[in-house]
């Protein structure tokens, strides 16, 4: 998608922890950004975005406000892992081995967002706030062919202003 076409309709999203952690704690503060969180829900209430289960367990680990905004969502938020996701996330790790790097720190929910994203019908859209490198959600993404874009891209597509 270039950058003067238009967004598709009713994208769906699959986000990671570093998009919500990211809004939530630097650039979308809550305090100050109530309407982008309205609007977020909104997406969620019309199952239109979504999170891994792993996602969920890494934000519970690193956020305890942003853990209990989310628990609120209620469970169509949170997408448990089948076996569709599971095959895929298979797949990836054995194409992508070094997009989860354990003894880095490196997120090891990273996976299950793409294959969540690859693995809807429509296929999701990821929400990440991870720069490219050597192997991160942006560059398993590109390879595969799932589009990945940050939330002020969201925002942007989805039209929504403040007031």
């Amino acid at each position: 998608m270039g950058a003067d076409e238009p967004a598709p309709p009713n994208s769906i999203y699959s986000a990671d922890s570093s998009a919500l952690i990211h809004a939530w704690r630097r650039a979308y503060r809550p305090k100050n950004f109530g309407f982008i969180w309205e609007r977020v829900e909104e997406l969620i209430s019309v199952g239109r975005l979504f999170v891994s289960v792993e996602v969920f367990k890494e934000i519970e680990r690193k956020d305890d406000d942003l853990h209990a905004w989310c628990k609120d969502r209620g469970d169509g938020f949170c997408v448990q892992i089948d076996d569709a996701i599971q095959l895929h996330l298979r797949r990836i790790m054995e194409n992508y081995p070094k997009l989860v790097d354990l003894a880095k720190g490196r997120s090891a929910a990273d996976p299950f967002v793409i294959a969540l994203a690859a693995t809807s019908h429509p296929r999701m859209v990821v929400v990440s706030e991870e720069n490219p490198g050597k192997v991160r959600i942006p560059d398993v993404c590109n390879a595969e062919g799932i589009e990945c874009i940050r939330v002020a891209d969201l925002i942007e597509r989805e039209d929504w202003h403040f007031g």
